[in-house]
């Protein structure tokens, strides 16, 4: 009899309720039912991954393509047609899982014979000037590391910031100053001018689930949006969790937003001892802050963390990711 108590009590102690879920299933099953809004300008059109390198995330998380808004030029190159412009650099390689590598190409389009590749952490690439669209993905000349030039598909490409740099770029913590503000007021019109033209901003309610990418079309009226979406499971109680962003996702944000909350730059904090990888490998060059919420006097472990990603366009700093991270006593 003791035997059977003393083997029970130790399977109660090793099932601890972990946030930044670690399932690594994502079941999506989105309801769009979008209410009736002004027609918004489509800005650029989203870029299609390669065949080659895969750019598949080492953990999958399944992403949900939201819905059309409208369709109209973009403000940049017309598709098909080529840009030109100076050297540029350096630039980071992203979105490119740690056992491939990014692909470049003798002419733009993944047709094209390989002329050479980028590590997936490589922060060293530099633009030679022209650029051309192939179907709705945009391709950029480079410098080959082995000699001569290449093009590569620029979805796969950041701008690059050193992190001492970064941590030190007061813009940034404007930046997420206007993101609490506009996640208070539920403001559209505050929050779609923080997400990054270039790569709009991904958003993970728990970990290793759903992603969902928000444009700065989509993210202006997401606080009225109806369109329903499964987050995946959450943690502790495993039961997927489903509804729209201002149902499902806001009241986590404003939870950690509203409160005294303290920031660490480029570093997870409390996520880190919950997850196997709080910052997702394939962002290893976009920079982040760590927002965490402390936990109650007395209960401490029911803390909040957001993982707030930045992405430089232009040289200034964009909301490129929002990853929830939290504890459940």
């Amino acid at each position: 009899m003791k035997k059977t108590t003393l083997a029970l009590l130790a399977a109660v102690l090793l099932f601890p309720l972990i946030g930044c879920s670690l399932s690594l299933l994502g079941t999506l099953t989105p309801f769009p039912t979008l209410p009736v809004m002004p027609s918004p300008t489509q800005l650029s059109a989203s870029p299609t991954p390669l065949a080659s390198p895969t750019a598949t995330p080492e953990t999958p998380s399944p992403t949900v393509v939201l819905p059309t808004l409208t369709t109209g030029p973009g403000p940049s190159a017309t598709p098909g047609g080529a840009v030109t412009g100076s050297t540029s650099g350096s630039y980071a390689v992203i979105l490119v899982a740690s056992a491939d590598v990014l692909n470049i190409r003798a002419a733009a389009g993944p047709g094209n014979p390989l002329v050479g590749s980028f590590a997936p952490t490589a922060t060293n690439v530099m633009r030679t000037g022209p650029s051309t669209y192939v179907g709705s993905n945009l391709w950029v000349e480079v410098q080959n590391p082995s000699g001569g030039t290449g093009w590569v598909n620029a979805h796969y490409l950041t701008e690059y910031v050193a992190p001492d740099a970064f941590c030190a770029d007061r813009k940034v913590n404007t930046l997420i100053t206007k993101l609490g503000a506009a996640l208070t007021s539920s403001n559209g019109e505050l929050f779609a001018p923080l997400v990054s033209p270039a790569h709009g901003l991904d958003l993970r309610l728990w970990r290793y689930e759903t992603v969902v990418n928000y444009d700065q079309e989509h993210a202006r009226w997401v606080f009225e949006s109806s369109y329903v979406v499964n987050w995946g499971p959450a943690p502790g109680s495993g039961m997927d969790t489903i509804g729209p962003f201002h149902e499902a996702v806001l009241p986590l944000l404003q939870e950690v937003f509203n409160a005294s909350y303290t920031l660490g730059c480029d570093d997870p904090g409390a996520a880190a001892a919950f997850s196997l990888t709080p910052w997702p490998n394939e962002y290893a060059n976009i920079h982040y802050y760590s927002v965490f919420k402390p936990g109650t006097p007395g209960i401490d472990l029911d803390w909040n963390i957001w993982l707030v990603g930045v992405e430089y366009v232009k040289d200034q700093p964009y909301l490129y990711a929002l990853i929830h991270c939290q504890w459940e006593p």
